[in-house]
């Protein structure tokens, strides 16, 4: 009979796993708000070491630093080597809905094995409004959370040195995955060691009416509990030392801008059970059936307890042991209630937004009620534990089938959204306008509530074409994996090839028309590219060749050259740099810049494009190193060169002093462009490149037929 229990429980989890799966894998598309964002970053990063995306690299750097948001980014930049961008992002999904039940039975069947029912409400709270938000990392670290501390309830009694570096590398994937969760955990593990060592010392020192140990003796044994507490806490002090580390790194830089929502907001969000509630009201009548539920068992555990005590007090056993009524009023899993209590007092204190991020709020409203399964003690019959479990897969059901209900509806908008065809130019800059829409939905008939399913959708069209994207949230913040290289003014700096302008901002497109060109259009948005002009036929003077001095705008260009100067800025159908990266002329022995050598040197990429007509050219590159008090500087410069997305030049050895290298390729222009990338090798001591110029021949006709066919 216990086998079929066994076996009907296991049955199931496994139909509820793969019943809350199917969402996932079901639909083309999750819905969720920053998801899309999270690909397309893990999927920068994935390319930033590839010189030939130079627009990723002129507009982002990496953040290469560990903080507390890393796990989801690096399980996709990871993925992202075997399986397309949206499948990736399944399978985080598929962990971060999959972990949560799993976690939560077992952290119950280590500390109260007869509440394994309670470990069903991890289906229904892995759909939360923070998962459908996007917030992976924060999600992944709530099952961290309770494997972490179900693992030290199991081992607190016997731990050893291999026990602590469980806890440790369990804390600290905890801490990688999100702080706010590292914060909670290290709470509980500080605070349940001294909860039960202070429960198990009084029970010891006054737990039993009549000893024959003398009260000082009682005392010191009590105390002596304590020790391997002290211990333990002792070994968290790195633990702590990160946590607190963080925490003033966050309040240095973010300090004092903390957002609190108001009694009214809390309150209506607590009683509402809003960190269930994602695009729709209706899951608010689920969340109060669920706080009903949740309100009888704690009813149920305080009347159990009340009976449980009084049937003891009835009884003679007390009499035999001398166990006072207070050790069966006040048990171990009271610790749980009150870390619940505290949880939900810092959800009412707590500010919104702080530091660097927010809904904070949010993320302590899902802890409230989980922390407390431990507490409950209904110890009914199990037909009514059997209607408890019908209960708990009733909301989950519920809950689950108005969230299919919604991802249907939005799959058909979130489809139409990324229809727009035409944006297939690789290497370029992408905005958009606003910046995030989180406008009406068509098939929902109205606007989704409190997550903006439309709000990152563009950063799926960016994948996997080296678009760089202006409008990317996580890039202005420092706790993501990448940040701008500027801050401020970035649509100034950064001309965009490629605007999608939202439905709302249709009104204010005029200005707009005048610099692009409408190329696909939906039901809710439009798609721009810049106007391009046509090579012009006045830089090769009546000539097949075109040959350009790169030299200080002081110097002497040769002749029949074009000069070009550190700041050459390429305009629309000639030519120019590209990049802004920091280009000088020369240095002297102390780094410092000297304009007088016939060269441009560079650190960082620069790209250098010039407009062709397409046809099939031969291009001549020289290099060359004068750099002065060149025999402070020996080594050779590393020169690479990257034209159209191909290696032309690899490990070019360039040695000090007044010689000129020539290197020759033959290229064919299929869009009007040559656009030359040049870099050194990263490990070259002194990361410096030098370019003198470059020549280009036309070889099948020359230009000027072609320029004048097209007129």
């Amino acid at each position: 009979m216990k086998i079929g229990r066994l076996s009907i429980g296991y049955v199931t989890v496994i139909v509820l796993m793969v019943l809350h799966l199917l969402p996932v894998w079901g639909f083309k598309y999750f819905p969720t708000q920053d998801g899309a964002s999270h690909i397309y970053n893990s999927y920068v990063v994935k390319e930033y070491h590839k010189h030939e995306n130079y627009r990723l690299r002129e507009v982002y750097e990496l953040n290469a630093t560990i903080f507390p948001n890393w796990t989801s980014h690096a399980m996709l930049l990871v993925l992202l080597y075997v399986f397309p961008p949206l499948v990736c992002e399944k399978i985080v999904l598929t962990l971060c809905i999959g972990l949560l039940p799993l976690s939560l039975f077992y952290f119950i069947n280590g500390i109260a094995k007869r509440n394994m029912i309670f470990g069903l409400l991890g289906f229904m709270y892995a759909y939360n409004y923070l998962l459908h938000m996007g917030f992976y990392n924060f999600v992944l670290s709530m099952s961290l959370f309770f494997f972490t501390l179900g693992y030290w309830w199991r081992v607190k009694d016997k731990l050893r040195l291999t026990n602590i570096i469980v806890i440790y590398v369990l804390s600290l994937v905890t801490y990688l995955t999100h702080y706010h969760s590292y914060v909670l955990l290290l709470m509980s593990l500080t605070f349940f060691p001294i909860f039960l060592s202070v429960y198990d010392a009084l029970q010891g020192i006054w737990g039993h009416k009549e000893t024959s140990q003398p009260l000082m003796r009682r005392l010191k044994e009590g105390v002596a509990t304590l020790k391997p507490t002290l211990s333990f806490l002792g070994a968290l002090v790195p633990a702590y030392f990160i946590m607190f580390s963080y925490y003033f790194y966050l309040t240095n830089t973010h300090g004092g801008n903390s957002n609190h929502k108001g009694f009214e907001w809390v309150t209506d969000y607590f009683f509402g059970m809003k960190s269930l509630v994602s695009f729709r009201d209706d899951h608010v009548l689920i969340g109060r059936v669920l706080l009903v539920f949740f309100a009888i068992a704690i009813v149920l555990t305080i009347i159990n307890r009340i009976r449980a005590s009084y049937q003891f007090r009835k009884s003679e056993a007390w009499k035999e042991t001398g166990e006072r009524l207070w050790t069966r009023v006040v048990t171990q899993m009271d610790g749980f209630l009150i870390m619940s209590v505290f949880i939900t007092a810092m959800f009412f204190i707590a500010p919104w937004s702080g530091y660097s991020g927010g809904w904070i709020n949010d993320r302590f409203h899902l802890y409230i009620f989980l922390i407390l399964i431990p507490f409950f003690a209904v110890n009914a019959h199990r037909y009514v534990n059997y209607a408890a479990a019908g209960i708990i897969i009733a909301l989950s059901l519920w809950h689950l089938g108005y969230n299919v209900h919604t991802y249907t509806l939005l799959n058909r908008d979130i489809t139409t959204a990324l229809s727009l065809e035409g944006m297939d130019a690789e290497d370029t800059i992408l905005m958009s306008e606003p910046g995030e829409w989180g406008g009406f939905s068509d098939s929902l008939g109205f606007e989704p509530k409190y997550v903006e399913p439309f709000g990152h959708l563009e950063c799926l069209l960016a994948v996997y074409k080296g678009i760089a994207y202006l409008d990317n949230y996580e890039a202005d913040t420092d706790h993501f994996p990448l940040r701008y290289k500027e801050e401020e003014d970035r649509e100034e700096k950064y001309l965009a090839d490629f605007a999608i302008i939202w439905r709302t901002e249709y009104g204010d497109v005029a200005g707009l028309e005048e610099e692009y060109d409408l190329l696909d259009s939906n039901d809710y948005n439009r798609l721009y590219r810049r106007k391009r002009k046509s090579p012009d036929p006045e830089m090769w003077g009546g000539e097949t060749v075109l040959a350009f001095d790169m030299q200080p705008e002081d110097g002497q260009t040769t002749s029949g050259h074009i000069p070009v100067y550190v700041d050459t800025t390429y305009t629309d159908g000639k030519y120019g740099w590209l990049t802004a990266s920091e280009r000088i002329n020369s240095l002297n022995k102390l780094g410092v810049p000297q304009p007088y050598t016939d060269s441009i040197l560079g650190q960082e990429d620069a790209v250098f494009r010039v407009a062709l007509p397409n046809g099939r050219y031969e291009v001549i590159c020289h290099f060359s190193a004068n750099i002065a008090d060149e025999e402070d500087r020996p080594e050779p410069l590393a020169v690479n060169l990257i034209a159209n997305g191909e290696k032309q030049i690899q490990r070019l050895q360039v040695p000090v002093g007044n010689e000129t290298i020539d290197r020759r390729y033959h290229i064919t222009i299929t869009d009007e462009h040559l656009t030359q990338v040049i870099y050194t090798h990263e490990k070259s001591r002194y990361k410096r490149w030098g370019w003198s110029g470059f020549t280009i021949r036309s070889t099948d006709g020359g230009p000027n037929f072609r320029l004048s066919g097209q007129n």
